[in-house]
């Protein structure tokens, strides 16, 4: 993806017009960075119903996993080898982050979360839980000037305290949060070394999708053999619905606008706003599958949300 420039100096006449322009190319920038996340956050609460919607129809993670990484795997697949060059410079270690957090692995451990828990929680816990591994993360690898905004990261996590505490004992709860948790400590590892990794948000979203597909397939080929599979018996109209949201959401646009939003705001800026997610993904699951959210997720998403604002602040 191209990245935008600012004006062409040779039309500059003065030194005040290029310092004028500088602020406005700025601004440009971070305001493409805020829509690009914006979009990605629509696509995020989609996912979480897709996923609740996948788990309510009995249909494994790993079978809804090719509608995700399939169509785009197979897409990206030509870029990958045409930019191998590129990919040979990132470090192994960023390679595996970068899979594991976003790509198959994670899709998979989300999955199987969101067969034990409801929307509410699990669009709580993953994103919730986002802006704190990530500056935990950060702190740890650069120093701890990542905490800087560390009243923010307690109203967050007391948020999930909260949760954890006042849902502590509810049967089938335990297993999906210990999956939402380990979930969002992938992505912030992700978040972090995509970053580091300084790939182009088409080569991120070519290296997860194809990498992510290759390493599907053995697993379909294991689970045909031992029953066979349950996607082809999946009713056509949630089958168009899932590929819309999976591949196209997903696997495409969602990819591609938070590498955007990431190189454009920041890694923590993005999984702060990240944190967000929850609420919208509450009001879609409402009408769609009738699940209300309790007085425990209800107070821990609103301390989430105002740690979020919080943390938005300019120092």
């Amino acid at each position: 993806m191209p990245t935008a420039t600012s004006p062409d100096t040779a039309i500059l006449h003065t030194h005040a017009d290029q310092t004028r322009a500088a602020p406005r190319s700025g601004a440009q920038l971070e305001l493409l960075g805020w829509a690009a996340l914006a979009l990605t956050l629509c696509i995020w609460a989609a996912f979480f119903i897709s996923l609740r919607a996948g788990a309510r129809a009995a249909l494994p993670p790993a079978e809804l996993a090719l509608l995700r990484f399939g169509p785009a795997g197979l897409l990206f697949m030509p870029l990958l080898w045409r930019r191998r060059a590129r990919f040979a410079q990132v470090s192994p270690k960023l390679w595996l982050l970068i899979v594991a957090g976003a790509g198959l692995p994670y899709f998979l451990i989300a999955g199987w979360g969101m067969r034990h828990a409801p929307v509410a929680d699990g669009a709580t816990l993953i994103p919730g839980t986002l802006p704190l591994f990530t500056a935990l993360l950060a702190a740890a690898l650069h120093g701890r000037a990542a905490l800087a905004r560390w009243p923010a990261l307690l109203c967050i996590a007391a948020g999930i305290a909260t949760m954890l505490a006042l849902k502590a004992g509810q049967a089938g709860l335990a297993e999906g949060y210990a999956m939402f948790l380990l979930g969002s400590l992938m992505w912030s590892a992700y978040t972090l070394a995509l970053r580091q990794a300084k790939l182009a948000p088409i080569e991120a979203a070519a290296l997860i999708s194809s990498v992510s597909l290759l390493l599907l397939l053995p697993v379909l080929a294991w689970q045909a053999s031992h029953g066979g599979l349950s996607l082809p018996a999946l009713p056509r109209e949630q089958l168009w619905l899932q590929l819309l949201i999976q591949s196209v959401g997903v696997g495409l646009i969602s990819t591609l606008s938070y590498s955007v939003a990431v190189a454009r705001l920041g890694a923590q800026r993005s999984a702060m706003a990240g944190a967000l997610t929850p609420v919208l993904a509450t009001l879609l699951a409402l009408p769609l599958f009738g699940e209300r959210p309790d007085l425990a997720t209800i107070v821990g998403m609103l301390l989430i949300a105002a740690g979020v604002l919080w943390g938005q602040r300019k120092a």
